[in-house]
């Protein structure tokens, strides 16, 4: 690997030496060694946050072999931001079911495991083949799988963790056999060369052979899984509900952005040509793969936050409403990628980002919340358990309903900024019916988040509870709902961010596959590397 290609990771091996360094501080013997380990990844996270917000494009571009487009940065800075907090949210993790003693265990462990996986996150929008993109995609579910299984000492945690790793095997091989088709069909693993090659097949009718779009199939229902999409969404509710709170917190961004980042690179590949093609049928007897791909998009996106919204109305463990809430934020986020790029308020890519930083802001929020929330265990997660919590912690309980408002996409929330920007983009990309639906889904959404508020403000207490004393998860609380507010407010910041990356992502064009590239491009803007 160049030198150039390594400074282009510079923040993702200031996390992973961080996790490595947590990792060793966590085997002290004395507890005051070992509380260290907090304080080591907030700082590697502060310290790849400002690497990249004012290094990032400037350690690329050497000698004009690579390109580090805003995409990455944006995506980089999303994952340093959220990380820190997510941090903030699991300082001092409960031992046990006793919310007075501090895990003293698995705090080195845990540390590690989540820096590594938000270096996982962060190097997906920068590689450039599929290879790498196996092997960043794994190095973020790998770390979660252990999180899960270890993060609280009750059976349930161990059970979610065994269902959350065969199923996440599973998934890993269905879209790494759509990796080998792609491989097949292309003759390389390179980016570049399967754009190339879909390039040439395509044509002005948008058609591919049948070995490429069974590939581009296999490889979006496999990463399908990594966001919590319909069919692979199963697994979803038991995972959230055996985690800790902390670990189910974290689990509903990495994973998602890691996929959602893979699936735009992945389709981004084809280059979106349903933006520029009527949906047609059968060419020269192959499928228009623009038609085949915005079908299997825009049936998962109407399934997934359909199925999603309406199991979480049947939920009383506010963890499991959580979760069928995260799958139906993962459907609105695809009619994003339905839309497609465009230019202005019509580009759904930008929308989908813009979404995924909302959702992870106003989510993480929810959670700190929670976490405050002990309840009669290790966190607050039946909704019997924050009947009445106004009236004694009104300031929490503003957290909470601020969050959830959010979640429903209420004016003046960073939710409805995010809402407000999909649907646009669906309506002016001519996919009117799928933002009518994803309206809908968002006054059903309503019902339940309202449900939790009512029992916030309006219900008695029906039993004695217990709140966290450490600062830090309030701490957390308290930034995402100030950024909630503010984003809602003005979302100016974080619009013309979302909307930079996606503007400066390169369309791959390269010339036939026998003359090599000069410059090896990344669709979505990550990382381009000379050949």
């Amino acid at each position: 690997m160049e030198l150039s290609n390594l400074k282009a990771l510079t923040p993702e091996m200031v996390l992973v030496g961080t996790g490595a360094l947590a990792l060793l501080v966590g085997l002290a013997k004395q507890d005051r060694v070992r509380r260290l380990v907090q304080w080591i990844a907030l700082a590697g996270l502060l310290a790849g946050f400002i690497i990249t917000l004012f290094g990032g494009d400037a350690m690329l571009a050497q000698d004009g072999k690579f390109i580090l487009a805003p995409y990455a940065n944006y995506i980089t800075l999303l994952v340093c931001g959220i990380g820190f907090l997510s941090v903030l949210a699991a300082w001092d993790l409960p031992a046990k079911n006793d919310p007075t003693v501090c895990d003293s265990q698995y705090r080195g462990e845990f540390f590690s495991l989540l820096l590594f996986s938000l270096a996982g996150v962060s190097m997906v929008a920068k590689v450039n083949d599929l290879i790498w993109l196996f092997v960043v995609l794994e190095l973020v579910s790998i770390p979660t799988y252990i999180m899960v299984a270890t993060s609280r000492s009750q059976p349930i945690a161990q059970e979610a963790g065994v269902k959350y790793f065969f199923l996440g095997a599973l998934a890993a091989a269905v879209y790494l056999f759509g990796f080998s088709y792609l491989y097949g069909y292309a003759g390389s693993t390179r980016f570049v060369d399967i754009a190339a090659k879909f390039a040439v097949d395509m044509g002005p009718t948008g058609t591919l052979p049948m070995l490429g779009l069974i590939g581009l199939l296999m490889v979006i229902v496999g990463v399908a899984y990594k966001i919590a999409a319909v069919p692979l969404h199963f697994y979803t509710p038991d995972v959230y509900q055996g985690a800790a709170t902390p670990v189910t917190a974290f689990l509903a961004f990495a994973p998602k952005a890691a996929g959602m980042v893979a699936i735009i690179a992945v389709v981004g590949l084809t280059g979106f040509h349903w933006n520029a093609l009527p949906l047609g049928g059968v060419h020269n007897g192959h499928l228009s793969s623009a038609q085949t791909l915005q079908i299997l998009l825009t049936v998962m996106s109407v399934l997934t936050m359909t199925v999603g919204n309406v199991l979480a109305l049947l939920q009383r463990n506010v963890k499991r409403m959580l979760a069928y809430s995260s799958i139906a934020h993962s459907g609105y986020m695809l009619v994003g990628l339905v839309a497609g790029p465009g230019t202005g308020a019509g580009d759904g890519i930008h929308a989908t980002l813009f979404y995924l930083g909302a959702y992870a802001i106003m989510n993480l929020g929810a959670f700190a919340v929670l976490v405050y929330f002990q309840g009669k265990s290790d966190t607050g997660e039946e909704l019997d358990d924050l009947a009445g919590i106004a009236k004694e912690h009104p300031a929490a309980a503003f957290a909470l309903a601020i969050c959830f408002l959010s979640l429903i996409g209420m004016p003046l929330t960073i939710g409805f900024w995010g809402k407000f920007y999909l649907i646009q983009a669906a309506l002016m990309n001519g996919h009117s019916i799928l933002a009518v639906i994803m309206v809908l889904n968002a006054a059903v959404a309503a019902a339940y988040y309202l449900r939790v508020i009512a029992a916030l403000y309006l219900r008695d207490p029906w039993s004695p509870f217990t709140v966290r004393t450490t600062l830090a998860p309030r701490l957390a609380a308290t930034v995402c709902t100030v950024g909630v507010i503010f984003f809602g407010v003005m979302p100016t910041p974080l619009l013309v961010s979302s909307m930079t990356s996606t503007a400066a992502r390169m369309t791959t064009v390269a010339p036939p596959l026998t003359t090599p590239p000069v410059v090896a491009t990344n669709v979505t803007g990550g990382l381009a590397q000379a050949k």
